[in-house]
């Protein structure tokens, strides 16, 4: 049960496709793993800065394969919070782009080349001890450049993985593009799963918002495309078109809540178009995947995340920590599968732990089934505040004032709920139908217009520089 072993039998079928690179086969991988091994020791902690490229790409792989133990940041984290994780974890290996790994001043031992990256050892004596299947450690998603890691094995990463090939029905002819950071968790699963079955990946580092990624996309008839809320909110901006061509057969959605307005569209277009549509939910903690809504459904359970992914059992629990058995009931949204994470990391001497979890977790997701047993999400537990001595869920909040039409972001500070927007609503509108909803005292509230929410390297809300900013 290991992930990316059967590459042989893949051989010089084309697993990455660069405009910089060319074409990458599975046997140049291959070659490049048994490189890597020459280079790197025996259950190393490496800690890889990536990016949408070949080179990143390939050491991520050759990593895994080669059972080192890998800690995989994004390359847009601040050089500082970088320089914080190698203290707290001592990496004994670096892989990035020459460019990054002349920023640390480390000594250079043993400097080799990846294609557009390179290899470092670390000049550390310390010899970390790693717990035996541990395999990935990855930045929680809205915690990029934070010592606070989540620990994955190989079991977890392959569990996920053939679970995510059954439902898509990921075959070899697929061929699908990068459009998020590969460090993301969601992009990170869509290249284990498309490589495991010896798929091909276009890698691209540019964005949506420019022309050659959408000269790159056409060129290389892609088959599957996916995207956070915030890729598809933009897409319908720009035109929805840009996306239909003649090989498209896949889109997956998963990494927050599509409003309904866009799912609904989406969806009606896929149908006309014969594309399925695949809307997903996850979390980093669980490999990521943790359920689906199948095409079929898209159009008649808007709002839904669907049912479990093969092999995942899901459950509602009350506060009591008892199964709530009646449809309709909210509740802590509950998994238990192979797929769930080790625990927690904070520095190097958590790496030695076995699995705290034992394939049970509590997502901190408050969800209800309907009577069909589809899941929904009604928002986090830990935006369900206090005020007034009346409970408000921040995110219930947002979803009831975007259902009339008011696009907005609550944040609860200083006893004071701040109702923000990047529109200019008339304010006494707003104002009405938040006192309508909440049925508080407008006196709780504080309205404000930004200039665009700030937002993390995955595209979502950054709520931390929110708070800054108010």
């Amino acid at each position: 049960m290991k992930l990316f072993k059967n590459f042989n039998k893949y051989n010089d079928r084309i697993a990455l496709i660069s405009e910089i690179t060319g074409d990458i086969t599975y046997s140049q991988i291959d070659t490049y793993t048994k490189k890597i091994k020459d280079y790197i020791e025996k259950r190393s902690l490496v800690l890889i800065i990536s990016q949408n490229t070949v080179g990143s790409i390939v050491s991520y792989i050759s990593c895994i394969r080669n059972n080192f133990v890998v800690i995989l940041v994004d390359i847009k984290t601040n050089n500082n919070k970088i320089k914080n994780l190698i203290k707290l974890y001592k990496p004994s290996y670096l892989i990035a782009p020459e460019a990054e790994i002349d920023n640390f001043n480390f000594q250079e031992i043993n400097k080799k080349k990846i294609y557009d990256y390179s290899i470092c050892k670390i000049d550390s004596n310390n010899k970390i001890t790693s717990n035996k299947n541990l395999s990935l450690l990855l930045p929680t998603s809205g915690s990029m450049g934070s010592p606070k890691l989540v620990k994955l094995s190989n079991k977890n990463l392959y569990f996920n993985c053939k679970s995510i090939v059954k439902y898509l029905k990921i075959k070899q002819s697929c061929r699908t593009i990068t459009t998020m950071p590969s460090s993301y968790s969601y992009m990170l699963s869509i290249i284990n799963s498309y490589l495991e079955v010896g798929a091909s990946i276009v890698v691209e580092k540019k964005s949506i918002l420019e022309r050659d990624f959408w000269h790159t996309y056409k060129k290389n008839k892609i088959s599957s495309f996916s995207g956070v809320p915030y890729i598809f909110e933009t897409l319908i901006k720009l035109g929805f078109k840009k996306i239909l061509s003649k090989s498209l057969k896949v889109i997956t959605q998963a990494g927050g809540k599509l409003d309904s307005k866009s799912q609904k569209l989406i969806s009606m277009i896929c149908k006309k178009k014969k594309i399925k549509f695949f809307i997903m939910y996850g979390q980093t903690e669980a490999s990521p995947r943790i359920s689906y809504l199948g095409p079929k459904f898209s159009q008649l359970m808007i709002g839904s995340i669907g049912k479990p992914i093969p092999g995942v059992k899901m459950w509602i629990e009350n506060k009591f920590k008892k199964k709530i058995l009646k449809p309709n009931q909210i509740g802590n949204l509950c998994i238990k599968g192979k797929n769930v994470f080790m625990g927690y990391s904070f520095n190097y001497n958590d790496l030695k732990k076995g699995d705290q979890n034992k394939g049970y977790l509590n997502t901190g997701d408050l969800a209800y089934f309907n009577k069909k047993k589809f899941f929904y999400l009604t928002g986090r537990k830990n935006r369900i505040i206090k005020i007034f001595g009346n409970r408000i869920n921040l995110s219930e909040l947002e979803n009831m004032l975007s259902q009339k039409k008011f696009e907005t972001v609550c944040i609860f500070k200083e006893d004071k709920i701040f109702i923000l927007f990047e529109k200019k609503y008339k304010e006494d509108k707003l104002k009405k139908q938040v006192a309508e909803i909440t049925s508080l005292n407008l006196s709780a509230f504080r309205f404000k217009l930004l200039k665009k929410f700030p937002r993390t390297l995955n595209k979502k809300i950054d709520f931390k520089k929110i708070l800054q900013k108010i």
